[in-house]
């Protein structure tokens, strides 16, 4: 597994998780345009917030930069409501939850790749 200072968990407003494995597969997964509407909320699986920037707007490249901002608290909230919305799973800690995505996690029936649902990632391979 990556290192947990290079993981990136990005929770959108519907607090559905996608996991990455590095800052630059983070860039490469997002939309612009989601990231400039501030849909993201992002973590480093140690609880550090992580910066996403669409600094050319909804068309342009996204950017991403580890933070020194202690975010664990809201890391916490999220995922607790992220474990909530699944029913009979129990909650898992950030990096127990990042290793369950990026290995593939249980399928989610009939959909695409083993993850539990990574809703973020469109058509474009993600980059170490």
């Amino acid at each position: 597994m990556s290192h947990p200072a290079d993981i990136v968990m990005v929770f959108d407003r519907d607090e559905e998780l996608a996991v990455f494995p590095s800052l630059r597969a983070t860039e490469a997964g997002l939309e612009a345009m989601d990231v400039a509407d501030g849909e993201y909320a992002a973590f480093t699986v140690e609880g550090r917030l992580v910066d996403l920037r669409a600094p050319d707007g909804e068309e342009g490249p996204v950017l991403v930069a580890r933070t020194e901002e202690d975010g664990r608290e809201e890391l916490e909230r999220h995922l607790a409501r992220f474990w909530a919305r699944r029913p009979g799973r129990p909650p898992l800690g950030p990096e127990d939850t990042a290793r369950l995505l990026l290995a593939g996690g249980p399928r989610t029936a009939g959909h695409g790749p083993r993850r539990l649902r990574n809703p973020f990632r469109r058509g474009r391979a993600p980059h170490s």
